[in-house]
């Protein structure tokens, strides 16, 4: 079963926006996931893990997984849409610290938002297609990967044939042939879209030019 897009917002837009269920409303439409740019301001350690981001956004990390994160680092978060008790918050899937140049990541962030924006879509409460269903044999298999990292081939060539290979490939799926985590994945798509290797005609797809 595939995710759902992990959407770029502000801190603040977290806090401000209405919350049903477990998705957040940006701009009249539905998201599940969100990915959040702050510095840590609070961390507190009961049965879980929770820090406050910039603007009082709660993300609760509930298998500990960012025990190395201190207060003051520049965080990349991302996590699913969660309410309790009248308070929203984020549960951790992945981070990523960003101490170095912060403020060149806050820059990147604020264009990223700007630039993806409009391509969002209403995700309500609909349960997301596996698109691992009706594409038959994979044109690329796990026992191809295997050998071409055994090989010590360039992840960023790994990611290139596949989209190559497939045609078109959906964000979620490419995650799941590639086997890299969500940051990694996200320097490599975006070096080849400045390279013009490859485009990205829906927000989440890439095809190769």
């Amino acid at each position: 079963m595939t995710r759902w897009i992990a959407y770029k917002i502000k801190p603040e837009e977290f806090l401000e926006s209405e919350i049903v269920g477990n998705t957040l409303i940006i701009e009249g439409k539905r998201i599940h996931r969100v990915r959040v740019l702050g510095e840590v301001k609070r961390i507190s350690e009961t049965s879980i893990l929770t820090f406050e981001l910039e603007g009082d956004v709660t993300v609760k990390d509930f298998e500990k997984k960012g025990k190395d994160i201190k207060e003051k680092d520049l965080v990349d978060v991302i996590g699913k849409v969660g309410y309790f008790e009248g308070s929203p918050y984020i549960s951790l899937e992945l981070y990523k610290i960003r101490n170095e140049n912060k403020e060149k990541w806050r820059e990147l962030r604020d264009l990223e938002i700007e630039i993806t924006r409009k391509y969002i879509e209403d995700e309500g409460e609909k349960i997301p297609e596996d698109y691992s269903e009706g594409y038959g044999e994979d044109l690329i298999t796990e026992e191809i990967l295997e050998d071409v990292y055994r090989e010590g081939v360039d992840k960023k060539d790994i990611v290139l044939k596949v989209i190559k290979d497939r045609g078109s490939v959906e964000y979620e799926e490419l995650l799941k042939i590639v086997k890299i985590d969500e940051y990694e994945l996200d320097k490599i798509l975006e070096e080849l879209l400045e390279e013009g290797y490859i485009y990205e005609p829906k927000a989440g797809i890439y095809k190769a030019v």
